[in-house]
């Protein structure tokens, strides 16, 4: 009986611990998505990806603008790079911009998982996005991904594609990725693993029972690429289907990301995002004609250069 009480106080004791860590933020769990009430219709469309190939070697980098509504909310968009290196400069305008506004509300881009502060620094865990989740933590402000549930992408996107081409996107996204900064050693692995992770959701789970299956699609529709080395420094897609799924998904997306911007905004919250360089210039307009009837100011946050003068 002894030894019962002693381990059911320790596992009291151990629980109680973890709670207190992650109500210090000594630990992190992943931000949950923002629940949207109402998709309103947008008279702009949303800039896609071919088209941004046009400004993508010549827009400003980080790109930063502000909106501010009658509503008395605003949003600040900063639009940086993917880095992880907490000395460059554009975590400094995230920390300057952050303290100039203290917002009510912070979105950050992807499914930001675990963090251990004690052991894990969050710019070099997650970039831009473990600064603004550690900065909201600092003050307290409410913090969500503005992407939406996988479950709703995935419905989205099966408007338009089949299961098969969907299961085959998400598995090779993260492994084109991490092909893109190296070599995969093991192929055939990762991709089983990736294709048991990140196709665990409704519609598309069971799809490829294994990577051989996703490989014989692949060789019929690709027969002159070799998805274990394929590697476009760019980020782009092989043509056909798969960058067409690329493109719409960054549109669902962008979607879910203006929609949770408006819903905040004409709250009256005061809204601090940050994402992918990428995706600031292609919202942009979208963004700012859908809250164009509560605007009272726009502008960017940052002096021009030179060249934008």
């Amino acid at each position: 009986m002894k030894i019962v009480r002693k381990v059911l106080i320790g596992v009291l004791g151990f629980a109680l611990l973890v709670v207190l860590l992650f109500f210090f933020n000594v630990m992190w769990k992943s931000p949950p998505n923002f629940k949207v009430n109402e998709y309103k219709p947008l008279e702009i469309p949303i800039m896609d990806m071919t088209a941004y190939r046009d400004i993508m070697q010549t827009h400003r980098r980080p790109y930063i603008y502000a909106i501010t509504s009658k509503s008395g909310g605003s949003v600040h968009v900063l639009g940086v790079e993917h880095l992880n290196n907490s000395n460059h400069p554009q975590f400094d305008s995230i920390n300057s911009i952050w303290k100039k506004v203290r917002p009510d509300v912070a979105l950050v881009e992807g499914r930001l998982g675990f963090l251990f502060t004690w052991f894990q620094d969050p710019v070099t865990k997650y970039g831009e996005g473990g600064l603004t989740s550690y900065l909201a933590k600092q003050d307290r402000a409410k913090l969500y991904t503005w992407e939406p549930t996988r479950n709703d992408e995935i419905a989205l996107l099966m408007k338009d594609y089949s299961v098969d081409k969907i299961a085959m996107f998400y598995s090779l996204r993260p492994y084109f990725s991490k092909s893109r900064s190296g070599k995969v050693v093991d192929p055939e692995g990762e991709l089983q693993k990736l294709i048991e992770n990140r196709t665990d959701y409704n519609n598309i789970r069971g799809v490829f029972k294994s990577w051989k299956d996703l490989d014989e699609m692949w060789k019929k529709d690709f027969p002159s690429i070799d998805w274990r080395n394929y590697k476009d420094e760019k980020g782009w897609w092989p043509e056909g289907y798969l960058e067409d799924l690329w493109n719409a998904s960054n549109l669902a997306r962008d979607e879910h990301l203006i929609q949770t911007i408006l819903q905040l905004v004409g709250e009256g919250k005061k809204v601090f995002v940050t994402m992918g360089a990428s995706h600031a210039p292609r919202i942009e307009e979208s963004l700012k004609n859908a809250l164009f009837k509560n605007i009272c100011k726009t502008g960017s946050s940052r002096k021009k250069t030179i060249q934008e003068k």
